[in-house]
């Protein structure tokens, strides 16, 4: 029994978790009162978990999973690399904590320093995003026991930009400077403005991409492939040779951009080019939903952007709102 009577009234002896958990005794003066304890203690201790061993402590450091999680998951992104390579780069700035202990404080003092910085917030949520991204993969693959320790932390917001682009006259001023180079440079550029591609997408193209008065873009963004169409005399003009079609030209570009007698948006150097497609494809009176299949963008948000140069743009609203729209009919 757990309660027994003695000659100094009643004792109670109990071990609530079992033979080899914790052992208590405790006397009273009534019965009563040892009854109210025993229940007390069944009901209370119980809930402790002394069956179970002890967890251990994580001693992983956060650069530690972070090569883990590159091992695991990273290294077969086509981003996996740079990811590393900038999540190691934090992990060093905030002293290469304990992965148990890092928390979101942590992260907000990084964040506030990096911007005091002059590091741009989108860069900073970028790192952000990357690095609850690692902790959420780690934890789809049983590696890590936790929570996610900036689950919590909302990104910062980040004001809308317009987007520049080249003018006409400004297209001809840079294609004229480009072509003084002995670079693929200036085939590079047309392909770009004629096709809505990324750089590095011209810039990769295999003799075997161009087909059937079409240009099939494999290096892409988003790892899927598109197409899109040009012209024969387009095609004609592109210098084709067996493999691959051009060198790498982009350290050209930057030395001759600064030629030209216009000035480019602070970190639109090369992006310029597809900017000034999707904008000339809209003014032009082009399809919101195609230039989005061109562009290959996964959302119709990012497209959106554009939206604002087509010469009818938003124009219903000065025909269908309820004063005009009540005064013409």
């Amino acid at each position: 029994m757990s309660i027994k009577k003695t000659e100094n009234g009643w004792k109670v002896d109990i071990r609530p978790t079992g033979e080899n958990g914790k052992r208590y005794r405790k006397k009273f003066e009534t019965k009563a009162e040892a009854l109210r304890y025993e229940a007390w203690l069944k009901t209370n201790k119980t809930k402790e978990k002394d069956w179970e061993p002890k967890k251990k402590t994580d001693k992983r450091k956060l650069s530690d999973l972070i090569n883990l999680w590159f091992e695991k998951h990273g290294q077969y992104l086509k981003s996996g690399k740079n990811r590393k390579a900038m999540l190691l780069n934090l992990a060093n700035k905030i002293g290469n904590p304990y992965g148990q202990t890092l928390n979101a404080s942590d992260f907000t003092v990084y964040r506030t320093d990096r911007l005091k910085a002059g590091i741009s917030k989108n860069m900073v949520n970028n790192e952000q995003a990357y690095l609850r991204a690692m902790f959420n993969e780690l934890i789809r693959l049983d590696e890590w026991k936790s929570e996610n320790p900036i689950r919590n932390i909302r990104q910062l917001k980040l004001d809308d930009k317009e987007l520049d682009y080249l003018k006409t006259k400004q297209i001809e001023e840079l294609l004229s400077e480009l072509k003084k180079s002995e670079s693929d440079c200036y085939h590079i550029a047309r392909i770009c403005l004629a096709t809505g591609a990324r750089w590095s997408e011209a810039e990769n193209l295999h003799h075997t991409d161009i087909k059937n008065n079409a240009i099939t873009y494999r290096a892409t963004k988003n790892g899927k492939n598109r197409t899109v169409p040009i012209s024969k005399e387009f095609i004609e003009s592109i210098p084709i040779r067996e493999g691959r079609l051009f060198k790498y030209s982009y350290s050209t570009l930057k030395r001759r951009i600064k030629n030209v007698t216009f000035t480019l948006q602070k970190g639109q150097l090369s992006h310029i080019f597809r900017h000034t497609f999707a904008s000339h494809f809209i003014m032009n009176g082009g399809n919101i939903l195609v230039l989005q299949k061109i562009l290959g963008h996964g959302s119709l948000i990012m497209t959106m952007r554009y939206a604002h140069l087509a010469p009818d743009h938003l124009e219903e609203a000065t025909k269908l709102n309820p004063i005009d729209f009540k005064l013409d009919t």
